[in-house]
């Protein structure tokens, strides 16, 4: 008997010996997974993702629309939409004298524009106008002042910042009924920064061409 419980006490002590063998000590597994590589599973939640390509921290705008210097065209926020005051009901006198050099004057002369039902969505008209040129369509006018192949805000006038059509815009004055509604700037590339102001309708710049 004194045999048997003397063998069963050693079975138990050789198994409590193994189990504190395969147990690593409080410090090693902290180094341990310091040490471990960081994979994309174990980031912090919110960490931006880790690769070749720099993320944008969460809800950042998207800059894809963004011009050569870094920042939308005048008229646009960093968030894609207008800056508070720009809105087209706003703008029915230009308020920055216009400055194009005359390389761009004599260049660029035409302009394709496109008239837009806003009820159906349907183009009603187009038309290669030059400055001067007006577009009648109902009781209103839109007036084609400049045809700019790179308009910019620069030095406080607006202005082509090349003789390249890196950013193409018309700058018109619409009136209806005689009443002036919009006085700006029509870009090509981003047409919801400013529209002529009409409930009917929409004039939107297709491109720019030499004359």
């Amino acid at each position: 008997m004194k045999k048997q419980t003397a063998l069963v006490l050693g079975m138990v002590a050789s198994l409590a010996i193994a189990g504190c063998g395969n147990k690593s000590k409080p410090e090693e597994q902290s180094q341990n997974q310091q040490n471990a590589p960081m994979t994309a599973k174990k980031l912090p939640p919110g960490h931006p993702p880790i690769g070749n390509k720099t993320a944008l921290p969460p809800g950042h705008p998207d800059i894809s629309g963004m011009n050569g210097m870094g920042m939308p065209p005048h008229g646009m926020g960093m968030n894609g939409g207008m800056m508070p005051g720009m809105h087209p009901e706003t703008m029915t006198k230009l308020a920055k004298p216009v400055k194009l050099p005359e390389e761009v004057k004599k260049t660029w002369k035409v302009a394709d524009v496109i008239v837009i039902d806003k009820a159906t969505g349907k183009v009603i008209k187009e038309a290669k106008v030059k400055a001067g040129d007006v577009i009648k369509i109902g009781n209103t006018e839109v007036k084609i002042l400049y045809i700019v192949p790179d308009l910019k805000l620069m030095n406080n006038a607006y202005t082509s910042a090349s003789n390249e059509p890196n950013n193409p815009a018309i700058i018109v004055k619409a009136t209806e009924n005689g009443k002036v509604t919009f006085e700006g700037p029509l870009y090509q590339k981003f047409p919801q920064i400013f529209t002529i102001n009409n409930p009917k309708y929409d004039v939107r710049l297709k491109g720019v061409s030499k004359g």
